[in-house]
C-alpha cells in the first residue's frame, strides 16, 4: 500500500498536531477534512456487495437499514395508559354486547307474542242474522260483515286481553271445589288496537245472561243452562279452568269472537296494588264506610283509598236496587282510571313496571300471559299512548230485568254495531 499522501491533502495525523500547538484552526483546514461513514459490521456471516448504488447525498439505501431494528422505550405512565385504554375497550365491547342480545331478545320475545295475539286462523263469527234486521251478509267465516249497506272486513291488528275480578281471596288455595270457586264480579276485555294504538276497555256486566257451562264436581261436564255470566267462573278449579269457562260464554255472548288471553285476580291482589302505588285518589260517587279514616265517606268528597278500602269501594252495592251492579261498575271505571293516573308516567318511562306490579299479586291472580305476551302488549298498547286519558271505557247496552236475581239482557242490535266498532275496519 502506498503511504504517501498528497501534499495538499492534510492528513488527519498532522491536523491533530497543528490543533495542539494552535487551537486556532482555520476554515479551510476543516473543511479541507475527509470523513468517513462508518461500515456496518456483520457477525459470523459474510454480506454480499449489493450493486444498488447510494441514495443521493451520501446517504444509505432502505437495503441497508432494514436490518436496523429501531426501539423505543416506553415510560411506566405510558404503559397505565395502554391498559386503560384496553379495559376501556374491553368494557364497552361487553356493555354491546349485552346492548345488542337484550335488543335481540326483546325482538325474539316481540315478534312471539305479536303471533300469538293475533292469530285469528280459526275465527268463526256468526251473528244471529234471523235477529238482526240490518245485518245483509256474513262471509268467510264472519271475517266480512255487510251491515246497514256497508261492509265491515275484521282487523287481524286487534288483540284481547279479558280481565276478570273474582269475588273471592282463595287463589292460594288448591282444594276448591267445582261449583264454589268464586264468581267473577268485574269483566272487562281490554281490546288494543296495534296499529292505531288504541285502546278500548269494554266492560260486561256480571248480570249479563248468557249460556254458561256447567260441570260437576268430578269435573264432568253436566249441561249448558243460561245464567248470569259471572257464575261461569265457579265451574272451574278456581283458577286456569274457571277463567276458560269464562271464555267460552264470553265467545258465544259475541257471535263466536275469540277471547283466548286471561288475567284474573282476586280481592286481595286489589289492596295489594292499591297499596303498592301509594293508593288511589278519587271522589266518591257514593257513600262508603271507610276502615281506613275510620268513618263514612260522602258522596262527593275527595278521598285516597288504601287497602280494604279499595276493595269495599269497587265492589260494594244495594241489593236492594235491581241495577246496582251498572252503579258499581261507574266506581270500577273510575278506579281504574284513576290507578291509571297514578302509575301513567312511571309505566311510559319504565314499561318494566308492569311486570314489577304482577310480582306483586302473582300469587293473587292467575293468567296465560306469558313474557312474550307482556312484552309486546306493554310495548304496543303503553307505549304509543301520549296519555291515560287516551284510554276509553264503553259498556255493552242493555236492559235489566227481575228473575231470581237480577238479569241484564244484551241489547242485540247495539252489541254488533259495538262489535262492528271495536274489531272490523269499514271498507271505504
Amino acid at each position: 500500500m502506498n503511504n504517501q499522501q498528497n501534499d495538499n491533502t492534510p492528513s488527519f495525523d498532522n491536523y491533530k498536531k497543528s490543533s495542539s500547538k494552535n487551537n486556532n484552526v482555520s476554515q479551510q483546514e476543516l473543511d479541507s477534512i475527509e470523513y468517513v461513514l462508518p461500515v456496518k459490521k456483520e457477525k459470523n456471516k459474510t454480506k454480499k456487495h449489493s450493486s444498488k448504488e447510494k441514495t443521493p447525498d451520501n446517504k444509505p439505501s432502505a437495503d441497508e437499514t432494514d436490518d436496523f431494528v429501531f426501539a423505543q422505550p416506553h415510560s411506566k405512565k405510558t404503559k397505565k395508559h395502554r391498559k386503560l385504554k384496553r379495559f376501556l375497550i374491553i368494557f364497552f365491547a361487553t356493555i354491546l354486547g349485552l346492548i345488542i342480545v337484550a335488543a335481540g331478545t326483546l325482538f325474539v320475545l316481540n315478534q312471539i307474542g305479536k303471533s300469538a295475539m293475533h292469530d285469528y286462523d280459526d275465527l268463526s263469527i256468526e251473528p244471529p242474522v234471523e235477529q238482526l234486521d240490518n245485518v245483509d251478509s256474513v262471509e268467510d267465516s264472519g271475517k266480512t260483515i255487510k251491515y246497514n249497506g256497508g261492509t265491515y272486513v275484521f282487523n287481524e291488528d286487534v288483540a284481547t286481553v279479558v280481565f276478570l275480578g273474582i269475588d273471592t281471596k282463595d287463589f292460594e288455595r288448591t282444594d276448591i271445589q267445582i261449583g264454589t270457586a268464586g264468581q267473577a264480579d268485574a269483566i272487562y276485555i281490554a281490546v288494543i288496537d296495534t296499529k292505531t294504538e288504541e285502546v278500548t276497555i269494554l266492560g260486561v256486566s256480571r248480570d249479563t245472561m248468557v249460556d254458561v257451562n256447567v260441570y260437576n264436581t268430578k269435573g264432568e261436564f253436566v249441561n249448558t243452562q243460561n245464567l248470569q255470566i259471572c257464575l261461569s267462573f265457579a265451574y272451574g278449579d278456581g283458577a286456569h279452568t274457571s277463567c276458560e269457562n269464562t271464555l267460552v260464554s264470553l265467545q258465544r255472548l259475541f257471535y263466536g269472537m275469540k277471547f283466548d288471553t286471561y288475567f284474573a285476580f282476586d280481592t286481595r291482589a286489589l289492596e295489594t296494588l292499591t297499596d303498592t302505588i301509594g293508593g288511589v285518589t278519587i271522589t266518591a260517587l257514593t257513600d262508603f264506610y271507610s276502615d281506613y279514616y275510620g268513618r263514612t265517606i260522602k258522596k262527593g268528597e275527595t278521598v285516597t283509598l288504601y287497602g280494604n278500602d279499595a276493595t269495599m269501594y269497587a265492589r260494594s252495592r244495594d241489593l236492594d236496587e235491581l241495577d246496582s251492579n251498572n252503579d258499581r261498575m261507574a266506581r270500577q271505571q273510575q278506579y281504574m282510571t284513576a290507578f291509571l293516573k297514578e302509575t301513567w308516567s312511571s309505566i311510559k318511562s319504565e314499561p318494566t313496571i308492569v311486570l314489577d306490579l304482577y310480582d306483586e299479586i302473582s300469587d293473587n291472580s292467575t293468567t296465560n300471559l306469558d313474557i312474550s305476551k307482556m312484552t309486546y302488549l306493554v310495548t304496543t298498547a303503553i307505549t304509543g299512548l301520549d296519555s291515560y286519558n287516551e284510554v276509553k271505557f264503553v259498556n255493552l247496552a242493555g236492559t235489566v230485568e227481575k228473575g231470581e236475581y237480577a238479569e241484564f239482557h244484551v241489547d242485540q242490535k247495539q252489541l254488533m254495531e259495538t262489535m262492528l266498532d271495536l274489531f272490523y275496519v269499514k271498507v271505504k
